[in-house]
């Protein structure tokens, strides 16, 4: 699954940069975590995958002065989605859009504190839109991920063969 997560930040990394939307991205190595959550109901695992994405994420793709932002998104977000996971109220379109608000809310605050800019702020209700919007698309993600291949990769994430 980490594999996974990095494989989708590669595919993302690729993505052209568009100067008025930069360092906003869809999040898709997300989806392996939220998949891991869901399929594993294990935190732990999830979480290791969440570490792994975000250091060698960063290393190899985005450079180490992004990591406060990467890391303090990440760990928001997964607190969130595990909080929310863990109700089972919420369906995976609803936690990912959840976490994706909250990771961006998490990274203006490091932009915030890293700038000592409180006028960054104001970013916020954008960027947390958008953490909404590709939250969203996310989990609709994780929906049909689930559907297809949901047993199968439960299976396998069990250890158990065919």
């Amino acid at each position: 699954m980490a594999t996974l997560a990095l494989l989708l930040g590669y595919m993302e990394h690729l993505v052209p940069v568009v100067p008025p939307l930069a360092g906003i991205k869809l999040g898709l190595a997300n989806i392996a975590v939220l998949l891991a959550l869901r399929i594993t109901d294990s935190p732990k695992l999830a979480f290791g995958i969440t570490m792994t994405k975000v250091m060698l994420g960063t290393l190899l793709f985005a450079g180490m002065g992004t990591l406060p932002y990467s890391l303090s998104g990440a760990v928001a977000s997964f607190a969130v989605m595990t909080r929310l996971k863990r109700h089972n109220v919420f369906s995976a379109v609803g936690v990912s859009a959840a976490g994706g608000a909250v990771h961006m809310a998490a990274q203006v605050m490091v932009a915030v504190l890293m700038t000592a800019t409180a006028e960054v702020a104001m970013l916020l209700p954008l960027l947390c839109t958008v953490g909404v919007l590709t939250g969203i698309g996310n989990g609709l993600m994780v929906n049909v991920i689930e559907c297809h291949i949901g047993v199968h990769l439960q299976r396998y994430l069990a250890g158990n063969t065919y």
